[in-house]
């Protein structure tokens, strides 16, 4: 169980995964655009968290306003990859024994790409448990199409309670097959 979970873009297609991790939690920090609007429709759930309306592409207002709510010993994040920095200083936001689940798009998975990338860059933040979750897509008879929101949160809570570095939903090949 998590004391401080913090969830980053998990309003929409992570938000099954999010709700079973508040429900999990002591309590939780919720960031996104629409935050201020968002329920999960439970008043045991939605007690638990707090709302932040942030935007991260103002990374010194947001990590400001993250630093506020305290260290977290979880966070499950959703965030585009040029990101860099922002990544890394939300990563140093989460406690000594904590874990880390980083939501990427299907390209990240690309041999030596930004999945890598990111593999290499967390192993210079010992002490914490880093699982990556990339989304493929799903190949059904001669067509393919992206993965719902019940595959990709299913998929999210396996990379979160799995002990694999690394989850891919559906397929990542043959790439030419991407819907």
């Amino acid at each position: 169980m998590a004391d401080h979970a913090l969830l980053i873009g998990t309003t929409g297609m992570l938000a099954k995964a999010a709700r079973e991790i508040v429900g999990e939690s002591q309590h939780a920090t919720l960031c996104a655009r629409g935050a201020s609007r968002f329920s999960f429709g439970e008043n045991f759930l939605d007690e638990k968290v707090m709302r932040l309306p942030l935007d991260y592409d103002d990374p010194t207002h947001f990590l400001d306003t993250l630093r506020i709510r305290g260290p977290v010993d979880l966070a499950l994040t959703w965030i585009r990859p040029e990101a860099h920095e922002l990544r890394n200083a939300i990563a140093e936001c989460v406690l000594p024994g904590g874990k880390i689940i980083e939501v990427m798009g299907s390209a990240a998975g690309m041999p030596g790409g930004f999945a890598d990338q990111r593999l290499e860059a967390m192993s210079r933040l010992p002490g914490r448990t880093y699982r990556q979750l990339i989304l493929g897509f799903a190949i059904e008879g001669d067509t393919s199409r992206w993965l719902t929101h019940d595959e990709i949160s299913a998929a999210a809570l396996r990379a979160h309670r799995g002990f694999d570095t690394r989850t891919i939903a559906g397929t990542l090949e043959p790439w030419d097959k991407r819907p």
